[in-house]
């Protein structure tokens, strides 16, 4: 049984709810906080700052001519990060994706 939203989110379903996902987490809430939750020390700047995620964007290819998606972090000491989800294994039974 397939939902409408298997075809708004075409062939690669997974990969995009992931990509999403991820970019959503990392942008939803302040990264201190993040490191607070995760009992991770704060990253900082050399002036003993705070960094924070100045800009997260969505990419389709890793460039390295793969279908694999991922996120751009652009953070405000001026660092960039390039997450990658990678899918090694598709489902091998069929998969309803719904909302809550």
């Amino acid at each position: 049984m397939r939902d409408d939203n298997d075809d708004e989110l075409g062939e690669h379903a997974h990969e995009e709810i992931l990509q999403a996902l991820v970019r959503h987490l990392l942008t939803s809430d302040e990264l201190d906080q993040l490191c607070d939750d995760a009992d991770l020390p704060q990253l900082t700047d050399a002036d003993g700052q705070p960094v924070h995620i100045t800009s997260a964007r969505t990419y389709r290819d890793a460039g390295v001519l793969t279908l694999d998606r991922g996120v751009w972090l652009e953070l405000s000491d001026g660092s960039v990060f390039g997450l990658t989800v990678q899918i090694s294994r598709r489902p091998t039974t069929e998969v309803t994706l719904r909302r809550r």
